[in-house]
């Protein structure tokens, strides 16, 4: 799948799956078993299909030839075909080192590529490459670009085996920097920023990028290192929105301990980064006009970028502002979600801005787009915990590194490099390097092969697979911003465990220690051991979604308790038989309703993916007595194959108390004593209603809106057990207000009606919508 996702854009292959595609049709008419109508739409599924290889179905082609003539036709254009599919899967590899002319030294994160046709790949930190392409691209030319220096070009059909680019500088241009005020530089971003819209995709677009992330110690050494091709899809530059990744193929290493496969140190949110590090799709701080004013802009010098002038514009904190930093008037609050997002739609909110950020930024000349930014976040920026997109949690630094790279007129992301020093020690660091740019519109990833945002990579990812990264443009493994030298010592290291026989001796023990664990399992049957380390599949893609075993609920429904129109009388007297007094009485006109309004909220706990446990409990919001608490199981299917939409149904046992208002009463009798509980308020709310044990039978669709929150909707049926009418005493005008029920067929209690008695009906009917938090 791999070489096929990296071809699928080359011509040739195009070509290839057009004539596969009317061989299919062919083969399927002559094979005479089904007609030929439904044999023309097999053949478009299969060739909707055909992403996943270009000698695709070949097998099910073969199961549908069944005569014999039929066979020898199928079979000599089988091997025409199989030979014209492997000649254009054939790659050209390329290595080589990127070196200053001057000086002699790699030079690193230097682009090598074919840009015309959107795929390339990134120089190490000592400035090695492999650049891997197809045989189809060997007329067109090579370029090496990085900025300040000239641009390195040479026909592929030049270049065998390995090479080696010496840059040469290009001549700084500070002469044609024009002095200007602080306004003048401050005016090229904003043009800049205006330009976005014209420098950068106004549609979805989709790529295909290498990313990788590690994390070491305090004492600098390597605690994993886990890589990964990503199937990307950004949104457009005129959206805000993040856009969606999926996993192609991960791997991943325990470097403390190579034979241990556990990663237990990642970080969530990594393989998000091609999103979170965009600067000019999230309009960062110092390229948003509303914090302008708390920046200062100056201009470094001018140099090039692909033999064009590039403005080298540096920002830092505007020492000149002082205090608060600044107000802003911002039309609701980009840190609000939700419900609080639509409020504060309507009304302007001030909030104070900070400088929190320091670096450079590269804009071209000609265009005006953003084509680099160096920049690190302050003291002050890391005092915010959570600055999502570009970081959350504790942080004591954090630098970037992000570039972009011309296709046509539009200019893309191309790789981003980050390193964070972790509050409690250790350098994080994660890099994306795009190595294919799949041009013009891009269509969304399906929904069940997108990665959550908030997951762990190293969660992800599968086991390894030695021919899988031999058909991919990777990103050599560099010695980190830093580049101490203990940190090129993990590199190394890491680069020796990657190497197929080592990785094969390493599943062999790790085999061997899986037998030893078993055998030992059987000598203790009546013992539970837990595995030390992951077994995984060969060739594992990506690990499938486990099920969440317990989930919340919350929502609002309306409760059908259709009730008429009546006077109703409430008196509660002493229980004195021979000589009852009344302590406290209410008569009133109850107005007719037909349902309650009620939130609730409910916990199902999973035992089995399709089968689970269910508690919850459902509440008023005014002028009733509305109480419900449930208890049952359920069933769960999922009837999509994408988008997961799900149908429940549950039985549980309910039991519910309901009761109107019917007026508030004076006592006047003093203290007094109702069913164990003594009240002594002035004034006491009087209601009637019902005390109901059912069993509800409930049927619900729920969709999944994101692999942590689903939209659903529930209707339930209660059928009644057990019921009894009681009133309810509900003090007022007090600090502990004291509530108490007493049944009506005590001889405290006199209800009288000119109505249905009782009055709420005993089948009752519901509905509720709700979110659902796995």
């Amino acid at each position: 799948m791999l070489a096929n996702a990296l071809a699928k854009n080359y011509s040739k292959t195009r070509l290839l799956r057009g004539i596969n595609f009317i061989a299919l049709v062919f083969f399927n008419f002559c094979s005479n078993k089904l007609s030929f109508r439904s044999n023309i739409m097999q053949s478009v599924s299969s060739f909707g299909k055909a992403r996943s290889s270009p000698m695709f179905r070949t097998q099910n082609l073969l199961d549908k030839i069944k005569r014999p003539m039929t066979k020898r036709i199928f079979f000599f254009s089988f091997l025409f075909f199989l030979v014209f599919s492997i000649s254009a899967q054939d790659l050209i590899t390329i290595t080589g080192i990127v070196v200053d002319e001057d000086t002699g030294l790699g030079i690193g994160y230097a682009h090598v590529g074919i840009p015309e046709q959107g795929i390339g790949t990134t120089t190490g930190g000592n400035g090695r490459f492999t650049f891997k392409l197809p045989e189809a691209y060997k007329n067109s030319e090579m370029l090496v670009s990085y900025i300040g220096y000239k641009t390195f070009r040479k026909p592929i059909s030049e270049i065998s085996g390995s090479i080696n680019v010496r840059l040469k500088k290009s001549a700084a241009m500070l002469d044609e920097v024009v002095v200007m005020s602080d306004g003048g530089v401050e005016n090229i971003v904003r043009k800049a920023v205006k330009n976005i819209k014209l420098n950068y995709p106004t549609y979805g677009t989709s790529y295909l990028g290498f990313y990788r992330e590690s994390r070491t110690d305090d004492s600098l050494r390597h605690i994993y290192l886990a890589e990964g091709v990503l199937d990307i899809y950004k949104r457009s530059y005129k959206s805000k929105k993040e856009g969606y990744v999926s996993l192609v193929q991960g791997r991943k290493i325990n470097l403390k301990n190579p034979l241990d496969t556990t990663v237990r140190s990642g970080f969530s949110s990594g393989h998000m980064a091609p999103h979170r590090f965009d600067f000019v799709q999230n309009r960062t701080d110092f390229i948003d006009p509303r914090f302008f004013k708390v920046y200062n802009y100056r201009i470094e010098s001018i140099t090039t970028y692909n033999d064009r002038p590039v403005y080298v514009i540096a920002f830092d904190k505007n020492e000149d502002v002082i205090g608060p930093q600044g107000e802003v008037e911002v039309e609701g609050s980009s840190e609000t979600k939700g419900l609080m997002k639509v409020l504060n739609m309507f009304r302007k909110k001030k909030r104070t801005i900070e400088a929190r950020m320091k670096g450079r930024i590269y804009i071209d000349k000609e265009s005006y787009a953003f084509i680099r930014a160096e920049f690190e976040m302050t003291p002050k920026g890391l005092e915010v915990y959570d600055y999502y997109p570009l970081y959350a949690g504790n942080w004591q630094g954090n630098k970037y590194v992000v570039n972009y790279r011309q296709l046509g007129d539009k200019w893309y992301f191309s790789d981003a490099l980050r390193e964070g020093i972790y509050g409690r020690g250790g350098i994080y660091t994660n890099e994306i390097k795009i190595t294919e740019v799949k041009a013009g519109k891009g269509e969304p990833i399906e929904y069940l092969e997108r990665m959550s945002r908030g997951v762990e990579f190293t969660r992800m990812t599968g086991t390894y697979d030695e021919d899988f990264w031999k058909s991919y443009n990777v990103v050599p493994l560099s010695e980190g911003l830093s580049e101490s030298v203990q940190q090129y010592k993990n590199s190394q290291k890491a680069q020796e465990v990657f190497d197929n026989e080592y990785m094969a001796s390493l599943q062999q023990k790790r085999d061997s220690i899986q037998r030893v664990k078993t055998l030992e399992a059987r000598v203790e049957p009546g013992s539970e051991r837990e595995l030390e380390f992951d077994i995984g599949e060969p060739g594992f893609k990506r690990k499938k979604r486990p099920y969440k075993r317990v989930k919340f609920s919350m929502g609002v429904g309306s409760h059908f308790i259709p009730t008429e129109q009546q006077d109703v009388g409430l008196v509660f007297q002493t229980d004195n038989a021979d000589n009852p007094q009344t302590i406290i009485s209410t008569q009133n006109e109850i107005q007719p309703r037909d349902f309650e309004i009620f939130g609730f909220w409910n916990f199902d706990i999973f035992y089995h993916k399709n089968f689970f446990i269910r508690f919850g409990t459902a509440f008023d919001f005014y002028n009733s007595i509305y109480k419900e608490t449930t208890l049952g199981t359920g069933l769960q299917m999922n009837l999509s194959k994408q988008r997961p939409f799900y149908i429940r149904t549950a039985a549980t046992y309910n039991h519910f108390r309901y009761a109107r208002k019917i007026g508030q009463a004076t006592n006047e009798y003093g203290k007094f004593e109702a069913n164990g509980k003594k009240f002594k308020a002035d004034h006491i709310n009087m209601y009637y209603g019902t005390r109901n044990h059912s069993l509800g039978l409930s049927a619900e669709l729920s969709l999944e809106l994101n692999p942590g929150r689903e939209l659903y909707v529930r209707g339930k049926y209660n059928l009644p057990v057990f019921q009894r009418n009681e009133i309810w005493l509900w003090e007022r005008r007090e600090v502990f207000r004291k509530k108490k029920f007493i049944p009506e067929k005590r001889d405290q209690v006199l209800v009288t009606t000119n109505g249905k008695h009782p009055f709420i009906p005993e089948q009752t009917f519901s509905v509720t919508v709700g979110i659902l938090f796995k």
